[in-house]
């Protein structure tokens, strides 16, 4: 069990990666064990390589652990890989065993994805001990769930919270998605100072503004657009040969940025907010003995 536990301790230094790698195969091949097989499938995952990790992490759950971790890795990979069913499983071993954000956010998200929202917006609001956008997406849920109350609760909470705050254009969004058309264009005007100005959010901005009849706004906001896109479209002659870009990738940035400037256009038409956040996978280091984020779950295990 040494080697693993140097392992570990070189997985947390900058460039040993490899070395590690080395000391964790050596001891599978001459004892086959949970922890090790944890500990690989850990490692493929830190690496970007979610098939090996999942052939370790199944080997792993095969020995029964008792604490979280493999079987929260399990679930995190098995949602990378799209099997729900199976990530919902594993991760609900894993949080009946310990009630990490991490494993909360996950199954908050997978809960979501099925309509329950109540039961994913308490695991959301969980997740925000570690995840900054967890209370963002428990409101999301609420308004799913026509719970304008708890919405409107969990909002001002994040507004007060100054340590980890969201972002501007992020209460701006929620703000309009409660009907509150006056403070989500306040938000949103204040993010129009120093975001991105990208087609989702500025469509919903120009939608909001629209609901409050601000048309010089609305007709400012829109005009501005449409000569960034302008603009940028007629920079896109140089990148063939500034920046080595084909023509097929040329020709799919002109044709995004002609579908934005669309929506940004006729996003008066809109029924709701729009901008909607993409699914995430939330993840940690779950590596044994890690001597940064361990919390003596490896101990545990092999005491176990």
């Amino acid at each position: 069990m040494e080697r693993v536990k140097e392992a570990a301790r070189l997985l947390a230094q900058e460039g040993e990666s490899e070395q590690a790698k080395l000391l964790l195969l050596d001891a599978f091949s001459e004892q086959p064990n949970c922890i090790v097989a944890h500990n690989l499938a850990d490692y493929h995952k830190e690496q970007d390589q979610y098939e090996e990790a999942y052939h370790y992490a199944l080997q792993a759950v095969a020995w029964q652990p008792k604490t979280y971790s493999p079987y929260a890795l399990l679930g995190e990979l098995s949602m990378r890989r799209g099997d729900n069913h199976s990530a919902q499983q594993w991760l609900e071993k894993a949080y009946n065993r310990f009630q990490s954000p991490v494993v909360a956010h996950n199954l908050a998200t997978l809960y979501k994805a099925q309509q329950k929202y109540e039961q994913a917006a308490r695991l959301f609001i969980k997740s925000y001990e570690t995840e900054d956008y967890g209370l963002m997406h428990a409101v999301e849920c609420f308004v799913l769930a026509n719970d304008f109350q708890h919405a409107k609760k969990w909002i001002a909470i994040i507004e007060q919270e100054q340590q980890r705050f969201i972002g501007e254009v992020e209460l701006g969004e929620l703000y309009g998605r409660i009907g509150d058309y006056q403070k989500s264009a306040v938000w949103y005007a204040k993010g129009y100072q120093h975001y991105a100005h990208t087609g989702e959010w500025i469509a919903d901005y120009v939608w909001v503004l629209h609901q409050l009849g601000n048309e010089a706004q609305k007709k400012a906001v829109i005009t501005a657009f449409m000569e960034q896109c302008t603009q940028t479209i007629a920079d896109l002659a140089n990148k063939t040969l500034e920046d080595g870009w084909t023509e097929e990738e040329v020709a799919e940035e002109e044709a995004q940025l002609r579908a934005n400037m669309e929506r940004v256009n006729s996003a008066h038409l809109q029924h709701h907010i729009m901008m909607q956040n993409e699914p995430s996978i939330a993840s940690r280091c779950y590596t044994f003995f890690c001597p940064m984020h361990d919390e003596g779950h490896g101990d545990s295990e092999l005491d176990g």
